[in-house]
């Protein structure tokens, strides 16, 4: 069969996004009388917090994929304890503690929310909204987020210490985001949420120094950018500074970071094997190339991400804390959740 053009498959990919779309786990629900100042409030509260700091919006995205990925999108990764796991909670968890940021956030989000329609919007949705608001803030598309999710309350540091880490090959990244009912053009396109944010060193410094304990640096990597990099991350030194997740890009949300993986300018080991697998490698390339598609094109992933194993009112309610579980009542039935 004849090989396709880049505008071919990303005509053929966005298809494929739309029909994706319409699969969403709750299409009617919406806070357009219940109460509706809600996405007015959260892009408020992101947009001064990024004033404040840049490097907010790159954190928010990436604690929103940590919620998504653990227990699923249901606000569990901002509980500081809940009465069946206690303080065993994702936040506690090695990918999180330490790392993740923009809790405040979220929660200032929700006591603006409490005060004007209280028990209405759960911690969930204003983290979906303030997901697609961080992408905003540089330059992403704006996208309508689906609503109606419920606040989970259960949240296991064991299952967070599983999410997926900046080290991984490429046969294991795709299994867990195939876990996730999400496809390989996902995990390409959500990566693309590393055109903003920085890593610290500690994560790129054996790509740089003993890349799989060869004692030489990651064969991939081009020597300038490496050169870059053992500047900014002295070897044995402090872990602790950061460098720019997307080369010379890092306060736009562009397609930058598909240019730079095609120069072998990817800051990540996790980054870098994207091109190791040609389904993967071709979306990159088409990427490269269409600035205005990746926007499109990620907006539909943080869609499909969102829609990650929705709680029901089975096992999920609307938190008046995003930190902290409802208290309960019990009837003849067990416990239900109080709204």
């Amino acid at each position: 069969m004849a090989s396709m053009s880049p505008q071919q498959l990303l005509c053929l990919l966005l298809i494929a996004a739309a029909c994706s779309a319409s699969a969403r786990p709750d299409s009617l629900h919406s806070y357009a009388q219940s109460c509706p100042r809600a996405e007015q409030i959260v892009a408020a509260t992101v947009k001064s917090a990024a004033d404040r700091d840049p490097t907010t919006p790159a954190g928010i995205i990436r604690l929103f994929f940590h919620d998504c990925f653990v227990q699923g999108c249901d606000a569990s990764i901002l509980l500081e304890s809940t009465p069946t796991d206690g303080k065993d909670v994702e936040m506690f968890a090695r990918p999180n503690i330490n790392s993740v940021r923009g809790f405040e956030i979220i929660e200032a989000a929700k006591t603006q929310l409490e005060a004007v329609c209280p028990g209405v919007v759960s911690c969930a949705d204003v983290l979906a909204f303030a997901a697609r608001d961080a992408t905003t803030y540089f330059g992403g598309m704006f996208y309508t987020v689906p609503t109606g999710r419920l606040d989970g309350r259960i949240s296991s540091r064991t299952e967070a210490d599983s999410l997926p880490g900046p080290r991984l090959p490429f046969s294991e990244l795709r299994e867990i985001f195939d876990g996730k009912k999400l496809s390989v053009h996902d995990l390409v396109l959500l990566s693309g949420g590393h055109t903003i944010g920085r890593a610290k060193c500690r994560f790129v410094e054996d790509r740089i120094y003993n890349f799989s304990d060869t004692g030489s640096p990651d064969p991939r990597l081009d020597a300038t950018y490496r050169e870059e990099l053992r500047r900014i991350c002295p070897q044995g030194a402090n872990p602790g500074p950061t460098v720019a997740l997307d080369r010379n890009s890092e306060f736009s949300f562009d397609n930058a970071y598909y240019r730079n993986l095609e120069a072998n300018r990817g800051l990540l080991s996790s980054d870098a094997v994207l091109r190791t697998d040609p389904d993967a490698a071709n979306l990159i390339n088409s990427l490269a190339q269409n600035p205005p598609t990746f926007l499109s094109m990620f907006a539909q992933s943080m869609i499909n991400m969102g829609n990650i194993e929705w709680k029901t009112r089975a096992n999920g309610e609307i938190r008046k804390k995003c930190s902290a579980v409802n208290s309960r009542i019990t009837t003849e039935v067990g416990d239900v959740a109080s709204f």
